[in-house]
């Protein structure tokens, strides 16, 4: 039979028993294991990830896309054209302060191979060409390239050349210079003037070979303005002579 004393030791053991039970189950309940959305998931989703600018958490707004602006600036590059495909600068032949550059210009753009300095050339070899069908009595060459207008009027002399049985006796020893005198344009009909100074040598024998006009042995100077005229968007690249003058 157990003393009063051996029963208040009981039960201060069981009741030490009891706290320690509750101490541990209370350390094992109130423990938070396993996944936990309130700690693992952050209440704003750009604080975790940073948001479209390339903001990161902790940065101000704005931050990040400065410098990543600033980085993509620093990195471009200005694309320069291909060389081929520049233009290279149109040569008219002539200065631009020319009162005849405006005219050049816009029969250059109806036909771009023209350009002065190649006219003249063509200009210079028709002078010469024509001078010497003239001085040959070659009509079938002077019809090609003469208005009908023109064509008669060499035509006219060289049949006057014949009735009083003379002939010519020239030379074309060179063209000293050509000067453009003046340029029209209506439509697609483009007009040139120049006045060709040369050096010839003149003569005019009759029928008995003796000199009438002129000398055969000393070249003198010659200054002639033909006018020659082209439909500038034609096909054909001829130009016809229209006019001619004495300088």
């Amino acid at each position: 039979m157990q003393t009063e004393t051996e029963s208040v030791e009981l039960i201060v053991i069981l009741a030490l028993v009891a706290v320690f039970i509750l101490f541990q189950l209370r350390r094992t309940l109130g423990k938070k294991t396993g996944y936990d959305p309130t700690k693992d998931q952050p209440k704003d989703k750009d604080a975790a990830y940073g948001d479209q600018n390339g903001d990161q958490p902790g940065d101000q707004p704005g931050d990040q896309r400065s410098q990543n602006n600033a980085d993509d600036e620093d990195n471009v590059y200005p694309i320069l054209p291909d060389a081929a495909q520049i233009e290279p600068a149109v040569n008219l032949g002539l200065s631009k302060s020319s009162p005849f550059y405006a005219v050049i210009e816009k029969i250059h753009q109806l036909d771009p191979s023209f350009n002065v300095l190649s006219f003249f050339d063509g200009a210079e070899y028709a002078y010469g060409l024509v001078l010497n069908s003239f001085w040959n009595k070659d009509r079938k060459t002077l019809r090609s390239m003469l208005t009908r207008q023109v064509y008669d009027q060499f035509s006219g002399v060289i049949d006057d050349m014949e009735k009083k049985k003379l002939r010519h006796e020239n030379k074309l020893m060179d063209v000293e210079k050509i000067d453009l005198l003046d340029v029209s344009l209506t439509g697609s009909l483009a007009e040139v003037t120049v006045e060709f100074t040369s050096h010839m040598i003149m003569s005019t024998r009759d029928a008995d070979d003796r000199i009438i006009e002129g000398n055969a042995d000393r070249a003198i100077k010659i200054s002639d303005i033909w006018t020659f005229c082209r439909d500038v968007k034609s096909t054909d690249p001829n130009w016809t002579l229209v006019a001619t003058r004495t300088g």
